[in-house]
């Protein structure tokens, strides 16, 4: 195994861990002494300052500023920004396992984006993948609705605000895709907060508005930073797994992070493995292999030439 690969399956390994386990049990924690939308704000601004600190030295920003990556940029601070937004929200409503589970769907809420605005066939295989991945996740937010199941699934509320961000997320893949061919992966890990910095900036205010400069204290302060850490570090992670390992072994990271999530919903929060979760698992993870199986190219080049084609189609509408 060459020295690449390894570096690629340690940072596929790392970023399912901190983006299964970490990121989300401290968001959660986050949100309960913040307002959300000051909570990204804030994490998102001090993750850019210690870019900005530790690394200033390694960005080409005669590169990063020209025009022709605006749009792209723009792009992929909305997704990212409408997925992290509806997750600070959600996961206060939900479990950890629920949460990650949702995840499972990107890739095919990736060709259902594709399918819809670029016309893109799906052939009777893929249907089939992603008719049983889909229904999955709908058994996670039916049967989220019952008392009996809010250990395990969550609530309807929380996994359904996190469902619609995770749509997001999956136009921050396709842009982050696009971009990563031109910049390395610190640049790409600024671009993301800077974008973020400013888009997110008027609803830090708003939330300054509704609850005041009170909430802003040492516990916060000191649990912003640990969630800015984490995120830097899944972004990071998930980047070098996207540039050092093969389309197919990248695109499958998103599969790790419920065993992960299981594993710290049940330690740190008592959360339970029930029947209906283990069968909607089992749907979404095993519909997004048949999906994804039935590509003849992989998911993250799916992502590739789906860019290039949103592209071309926005330009033929302007």
């Amino acid at each position: 195994m060459t020295r690449d690969k390894l570096f690629g399956l340690f940072a596929l390994l790392a970023a399912a861990f901190v983006g299964g386990a970490i990121l989300p049990s401290v968001i959660r924690y986050g949100a309960t002494l913040v307002h959300p939308f000051l909570l990204n704000w804030f994490r998102i601004s001090l993750g850019l300052l210690l870019l900005l600190g530790f690394f200033r030295g390694r960005f080409r920003y005669h590169l990063i500023f020209q025009k022709k990556y605006f749009l792209l940029a723009l792009m992929l601070g909305l997704g990212l920004g409408l997925n992290i937004t509806m997750f600070s929200f959600g996961v206060s409503h939900t479990t950890l396992i629920a949460s990650q589970l949702i995840y499972v769907f990107t890739p095919i809420a990736t060709s259902l984006l594709a399918y819809f605005l670029l016309g893109e066939r799906i052939n009777p295989k893929k249907a089939l993948g992603m008719s049983l991945a889909f229904a999955g996740v709908l058994l996670l937010l039916f049967f989220s609705k019952s008392p009996e199941e809010r250990l395990s699934l969550g609530t309807f509320y929380g996994n359904f605000l996190i469902f619609i961000g995770m749509f997001g997320y999956s136009a921050y893949l396709v842009f982050s895709k696009k971009l990563s061919g031109a910049f390395s992966i610190l640049e790409m890990v600024l671009i993301i907060n800077l974008a973020l910095t400013i888009l997110l900036f008027p609803l830090a205010i708003y939330s300054l508005h509704l609850q005041g400069l009170e909430q802003i204290n040492p516990q916060s302060l000191l649990a912003m930073l640990v969630i800015a850490l984490s995120a830097l570090l899944f972004m990071g992670f998930s980047q070098m797994s996207i540039k050092y390992l093969s389309a197919n072994t990248a695109s499958l990271g998103s599969l790790l992070s419920p065993e992960f999530a299981a594993l710290a919903g049940i330690m740190l929060y008592g959360e339970k493995l029930s029947l209906v979760l283990l069968l909607s698992m089992l749907l979404s993870i095993g519909g997004t292999l048949l999906s994804v199986g039935a590509e003849k190219v992989s998911f993250l080049d799916r992502i590739k030439l789906t860019t290039v084609k949103l592209k071309n189609f926005v330009k033929r509408r302007l």
